[in-house]
C-alpha cells in the first residue's frame, strides 16, 4: 500500500526514492492513500505537502550552487561534496550530501505529485474547476522539480505516476530530450488551465508557469537544442503574461532603496515575485543566519572577491580592483554583499578576520565577504532565520531573458536591459556590438540575480564556465578551483543511488 505521512492535519509525504537507511524517515502517523484522499480537504492537503517539498535544501538552497560557480566559494568543513566538485576533483561523501540532497529532494516533491495526480479523479463534492487547478499546479511543480534535474545531472529517470520502492530499484534513467519535453510540454499544458493572477500568495499562476518554460526554452536555445525564435516567442509570451497579471520592475527612482527593498521581509509578495518558495516563522525555510552569514555557526559558502570587483562604480565606470574601495559603487553591491564599511545593528564591520560586528566577532574568510542578501530581512537589525520568501522568478529575469533573445535575433535588447540598469541607477548603454551587448546581458544577470541560483546554470547553459571559473586568481593558495568542459556540465550522479540501482550509471566523466 502506498503509505502517506500526516503531521498536524497536512500531509508531508516522505516519497521512498531509495533505501538508504539515511534517507527513510518513520512516520509520525500514516495512512494508506486510498483513505487520504477521499475529500476535498485532503486534496488542498496534499496539494500543500507537494509546495512544502519547494523548502527542501535540495530545491531551496540556492546559495549551495552559488558556491559552485564563480560567485562564491564552498567551504570544505559543511559541503565537502560541493567544494570538493569546484575543484575540479572527484567527490567526497560528507554530513550535508548536497548533491544527493539535489537529487533526493527533487524526488521527494514529485513523488508528492504523482501521488495526488493518481487519487485526484476520485474525491468528490469538489468543483471541476477547483479539481482541474489542483491537477494543473502539482504538474507545474513535478515539472520545475525535473527541470532541476535535468540542468544539474542530465538523465534522469522520468516518472510520471508514484512509484512504489521495489520499482524504483529497478529504474532506469530516461534520455535527456525526452525530459526536457516532458517538462515543456506540461508546463505549456497547465498553463492553459491555471488564471493568471498575482503571484500574492506563493501558488503558481498562468505567468509564472510561462515564465518558467521560458527560462527552460532560452536555456535550450543557449544549447543549440532550441532556435533563438522559438526561445524569443516563449519569452514574449510569458512577458506578456506577466504584464496582464499584474507583474512589473520595481523601481521608484530610488535606486538605493529599490533593489534592497525586493528582498525584506515587509515586501514579501512584492509585484516583481512572478514566483517564489514561501517562508514564515511557523513553516520556516533554511537558516540563512546559521550557513551563509558573518555569524554563521556552519558557514556553507562565502562571497568571492571576483563578485564583488564585477560591480561598476555608481556612475557606470568599471571599477578596478586596484581602486580597493567600496564607496560609490551599484548600489547592489551593498545589497547583495557583506562588506567592509556596511553598518548592521549598531556596529560597523571592518572586513577583517575576526573583525568586531554585531556586539560579537566575524569570522574569518579567504575575502571576508558574506552574502547581505536574503541573510537579513530588514538590511537593519533582524535576521534571517528561515522566515524570508525566495525568489524562482523575478519580473527583471524576463526583462533580461527578453533581451537576451533579441539580441540573438537581431532585435533592439537596449529598452530592456537599461530598464533594469535604470533601477540601479546606472547610465543606460547602447552603441556595442552583437558580442559585446550580450556580455553586457550575461554581466547585468549575474550582479542582479547574485545569489537566486541562476549563475551556475547560466554559466552552463552558455558555455562559459570553464573560462569564467579557471580564470579567476584566487585570494590564498589553499583555495582550488577548477572546471573541467566535458564532465563538469553534469553533477556525478549520487552514488548511493547507483549502488542500490544497477540500472543507473554514472554521468560523464566520473566513472
Amino acid at each position: 500500500m502506498k503509505k502517506i505521512i500526516i503531521i498536524v492535519s497536512l500531509i508531508i509525504l516522505l516519497a521512498n526514492i531509495s533505501c538508504d537507511d539515511e534517507l527513510e524517515l518513520e512516520p509520525v502517523n500514516s495512512t494508506t492513500a486510498e483513505d487520504f484522499y477521499t475529500n476535498a480537504n485532503n486534496l488542498r492537503s496534499g496539494l500543500y505537502g507537494i509546495y512544502s517539498a519547494l523548502q527542501n535544501r535540495g530545491i531551496a538552497s540556492f546559495s549551495r550552487l552559488e558556491g559552485m560557480s564563480d560567485n562564491c566559494i564552498s567551504d570544505g568543513t559543511f559541503i565537502p561534496d560541493i567544494a570538493a566538485y569546484s575543484t575540479g576533483e572527484s567527490f567526497v561523501s560528507g554530513q550535508f550530501r548536497s548533491v544527493e540532497l539535489f537529487y533526493s529532494d527533487n524526488y521527494v516533491l514529485i513523488q508528492r505529485a504523482n501521488l495526488l495526480l493518481d487519487n485526484i479523479d476520485g474525491i468528490p463534492a469538489i468543483s471541476d474547476e477547483e479539481r482541474e487547478g489542483i491537477r494543473a499546479e502539482a504538474r507545474a511543480l513535478r515539472s520545475y522539480s525535473y527541470m532541476n534535474l535535468v540542468y544539474l545531472l542530465g538523465e534522469v529517470p522520468l516518472l510520471s505516476t508514484f512509484t512504489e520502492r521495489d520499482a524504483i530499484l529497478r529504474v532506469s534513467s530516461t534520455p535527456r530530450n525526452e525530459v526536457i519535453k516532458f517538462v515543456l510540454d506540461e508546463f505549456e499544458a497547465t498553463a492553459g488551465v491555471l488564471a493568471n493572477t498575482p503571484a500574492t500568495d506563493g501558488r503558481l499562476s498562468k505567468q509564472a508557469v510561462l515564465g518558467l518554460r521560458a527560462r527552460a526554452m532560452l536555456y535550450e536555445a543557449r544549447l543549440g537544442n532550441q532556435s533563438w525564435v522559438n526561445a524569443l516567442s516563449a519569452v514574449n509570451t510569458a512577458l506578456t503574461e506577466a504584464n496582464n497579471g499584474g507583474s512589473m520592475l520595481i523601481d521608484t527612482d530610488s535606486p538605493d532603496l529599490d533593489y534592497q527593498s525586493l528582498f525584506n521581509e515587509t515586501n514579501e509578495g512584492n509585484a516583481e515575485f512572478i514566483f517564489s518558495i514561501r517562508n514564515n516563522s511557523t513553516d520556516l525555510g533554511e537558516n540563512y543566519l546559521n550557513n551563509y552569514s558573518w555569524q554563521a555557526g556552519a558557514l556553507f559558502t562565502y562571497v568571492h572577491q571576483n563578485l564583488a570587483d564585477a560591480y561598476s562604480y555608481a556612475d557606470g565606470t568599471e571599477y578596478s580592483p586596484t581602486d580597493d574601495t567600496y564607496i560609490d559603487r551599484d548600489p547592489r553591491l551593498s545589497a547583495n554583499v557583506m562588506h567592509e564599511g556596511l553598518s548592521f545593528g549598531g556596529a560597523t564591520y571592518d572586513g577583517t578576520d575576526n573583525g568586531g560586528f554585531v556586539g560579537a566577532n566575524s569570522i574569518g574568510t579567504a575575502t571576508n565577504l558574506f552574502q547581505h542578501k536574503f541573510v537579513t530581512t530588514d538590511f537593519s537589525t533582524t535576521w534571517n532565520e528561515g522566515t524570508l520568501d525566495l525568489p524562482v522568478l523575478r519580473y527583471a529575469d524576463l526583462l533580461l531573458m527578453q533581451a537576451e533573445a533579441l539580441n540573438e535575433t537581431g532585435g533592439d535588447s537596449y529598452p530592456q536591459l537599461n530598464a533594469v540598469r535604470d533601477r540601479a541607477g546606472l547610465p543606460a548603454l547602447s552603441g556595442l556590438s552583437q558580442d559585446e551587448l550580450r556580455d553586457a546581458i550575461i554581466l547585468e544577470r549575474r550582479l542582479e540575480f547574485a545569489f537566486e541560483g541562476l549563475r551556475w546554470f547560466d554559466l552552463i547553459t552558455l558555455g562559459i564556465a570553464e573560462n569564467s571559473i579557471n580564470g579567476i586568481q584566487e585570494e590564498r593558495a589553499d583555495i582550488i578551483r577548477g572546471f573541467t568542459t566535458g564532465r563538469n556540465e553534469l553533477l556525478p550522479f549520487p552514488q548511493s543511488e547507483i549502488e542500490l540501482n544497477a540500472n543507473l550509471s554514472p554521468n560523464p566523466g566520473y566513472n
